[in-house]
């Protein structure tokens, strides 16, 4: 693997580069005695100080529900135990055979008493693990009842997840992690003991080459490395712009949150035309996840060998060593070592995972528990009644409504003009805009533009809240212009730059993006991804320091105003229609001003639909007002025809100049 220049360490962390990823890790060479005994030391510590939580939750339990927390913990330990009870049969089975073997004479009863004995332990089995089951269902009845209006009385407590009433239970996570916890700590060691018993047993050298695999595996399992870089827990970030690039566009394309403004922007071309560029520019280089699994981060081959030998294959090399004193007492001896460290393996990788919660991790649950059951909050809250809701049916009959929001809509807008489109909140305003944009068909009444039925590549659509793409600023704006005016060329070309320099001013957002460490580079929401979190890259349980380094090489989520790409749109596709929907709502009176009037210098040749709640600044200027009203438009006319008219709109106007 090539490690960056300069990068290879750096104090306690190490460095390396997985593909487009760099990794980096914790030195364990440098960590000295003292080091990692301190920690272990305050895990002692932090755990003597949850007993009083775990005390306290104990006791709760024996009250709410003692027959079954009892049988909960019998029936956990014996799930521990049964693997042993297994093996302890199985031994005893090969001795008995061994046993015939050397006296040559194989008694009946004494296999139909073991096999007896074996399937009534199979029969508790079955038993147990259907009452484990139904004690946790009382636990869980009990619990929910006690602790969940305890935990009600205060509404700022966090706990538990909301949604998730029938798998969440107050109190759950620590009884069940501690029932884990026991029933692998139990099977490991009984597992370990009935096979050192069974050893015993042997006769030499079976014996000792016996003891010898055991001592040899527990040490192997200790020597070999987890992974590739010998550490259980990593950070990793990625700085490649070509892939951070397609990583972006993918999202873009694929996550329905992006549909609508994808359609409104027009950009999906650009999208594809920018997503080859970056493919070719990225060429072949690991893309997926540094995890311990991938070829670039796997151990040594000769580490994978040793493992697969002892620890696989143990068998082969029992026979191999005593092959010249192979008996009927070696093959039972064979078998015997083969089940038990299968299921010794089994046990200690459950035990070993990183799903399986520490001691520490779940006496903390009970200490949440009490933490969340004691919590006082000093917010007030509040003892005024609510006032008694009041019901409002919105309209347009989106896929899978029973309702119609725009009802019998129908007018035609000249070429040109100005069109101001006011009502109150409700009465299907945004609606309209969108049957314009063309998002829905409309199921009643014709829009027409020039007399020809709408067409979205020759419109620009401002939305009431204009998504910010997780790309540069420059991107950003840039995104949605047609094809020769690729996003490459504007963030190469100096003419490009300068028109979305031009476009920033004209949104209002210029200023902003002047005081941003990286101006018209920085980067946009860069913790964007489809599943997991981008660049949140954290592989194991890193340690503060880790997190805190990664914290150093991820960007900090940032927005800007849609209303700069509408002008890069404006100013370079020349729309025949340019639609604002509330895209002013959000700022300052004195930017809206500026913005608006950005957008009346713009109209030269083009048809603007502007949708603002603060309207008196453009009603003296709008050549034609439709106001609406329950879905349909009940005024259609001037500011001066309107408000002679003395009805809806001129109660709305007359509202905000007052």
């Amino acid at each position: 693997m090539n490690v960056p220049p300069g990068k290879a360490s750096r104090g306690r962390f190490r460095y390396r580069r997985y593909g487009v990823y760099d990794l980096t890790y914790e030195d364990a060479a440098s960590s000295s005695f003292t080091s990692r005994i301190y920690p272990l030391l305050d895990d002692l510590w932090a755990i003597c100080k949850e007993i009083p939580y775990v005390r306290r939750q104990l006791v709760d339990s024996i009250k709410l529900a003692p027959a079954e927390l009892m049988a909960y913990m019998v029936t956990t330990i014996w799930d521990g135990i049964y693997p042993a009870i297994n093996l302890y049969w199985l031994a005893v089975l090969f001795d008995r055979l061994e046993s015939g073997f050397r006296h040559g004479a194989l008694s009946p009863d004494a296999y139909w008493s073991l096999a007896l004995s074996w399937i009534f332990c199979a029969m508790v089995d079955v038993a147990a693990g259907r009452t484990r089951e139904r004690s946790l269902e009382v636990l869980i009845s009990r619990f929910r009842v006690h602790f969940i209006p305890q935990l009600i009385r205060d509404l700022f407590t966090v706990f538990p997840v909301e949604g998730r009433f029938e798998s969440e239970f107050p109190g759950g996570a620590f009884l069940t992690q501690l029932g884990h916890l026991m029933q692998f700590t139990l099977g490991l060691i009984s597992q370990v003991f009935v096979l050192l018993h069974a050893i015993s047993l042997k006769q030499s050298p079976e014996r000792e080459v016996l003891l010898c695999f055991c001592v040899a595996r527990g040490f192997v399992r200790w020597l070999v490395p987890l992974n590739g870089i010998g550490c259980s827990a990593y950070i990793y970030w990625s700085n490649n712009c070509h892939f951070l690039k397609m990583k972006a566009l993918f999202g873009l394309a694929f996550l329905t949150g992006y549909r609508a403004d994808l359609v409104l922007d027009g950009i999906a071309s650009s999208i594809e035309t920018e997503y080859n560029k970056s493919a070719e520019q990225l060429g072949d280089v690991e893309v997926l996840g540094p995890t311990p699994w991938r070829t670039g981060l796997l151990r040594e081959w000769y580490w994978d060998l040793l493992m697969e030998i002892t620890l696989e294959h143990p068998v082969v090399i029992y026979a191999l060593i005593l092959s010249t004193h192979l008996s009927p007492s070696s093959i039972a001896s064979m078998a015997l070592l083969q089940q038990a460290t299968r299921s010794i393996s089994l046990n200690i990788g459950q035990y070993t995972s990183p799903d399986t919660p520490s001691l520490l991790g779940v006496c903390s649950q009970a200490r949440r528990l009490y933490d969340a059951v004691n919590y006082q909050s000093t917010m007030p809250q509040g003892t005024e009644p609510f006032p008694r809701p009041i019901d409002k049916q919105v309209s347009l009959q989106y896929p899978g409504s029973d309702h119609h929001a725009l009802c019998d809509v129908s007018f035609d807008i000249l070429p040109g003009e100005l069109v101001l489109v006011v009502g109150t909140n409700g009465s299907g305003k945004s609606s309209m805009l969108k049957l314009l944009a063309r998002l829905f068909d409309p199921i009643a009444g014709e829009i027409l533009i020039d007399d020809l039925p709408l067409l979205r590549a020759a419109m620009a659509f401002q939305s009431q809240s204009a998504v910010v793409y997780p790309v540069s600023v420059r991107e950003n704006i840039a995104l949605g212009l047609p094809p020769a005016f690729s996003i490459e060329q504007a963030s190469s070309s100096e003419t490009s730059f300068a028109h979305v320099e031009a476009a920033a001013r004209a949104g209002g957002c210029s200023a902003w993006i002047s005081r941003l460490s990286g101006g018209y580079d920085t980067q946009l929401q860069p913790s964007f991804d489809i599943h997991h979190g981008w660049l949140d890259g954290m592989y194991g349980y890193p340690s503060d320091a880790l997190k805190e380094e990664l914290a150093r090489h991820k960007g900090h989520p940032v927005s800007i105003s849609g209303a700069a790409r509408t002008f890069m749109r404006i100013n370079h596709c020349t729309p025949r229609l340019v639609v604002v929907d509330e895209a002013t709502s959000r700022i300052d009176p004195v930017a809206e001003r500026n913005i608006l009037s950005a957008f009346r210098n713009a109209r030269a040749g083009k048809t603007i639909v502007v949708v603002t709640h603060r309207f008196h600044q453009l009603a003296h200027e709008a050549d034609r007002i439709l106001c609406m009203k329950d879905g349909s438009v009940v005024e259609n006319g001037t500011h001066a025809e309107l408000v002679h008219a003395n009805g809806p709109y001129a109660a709305l106007y007359h509202a905000q100049v007052e």
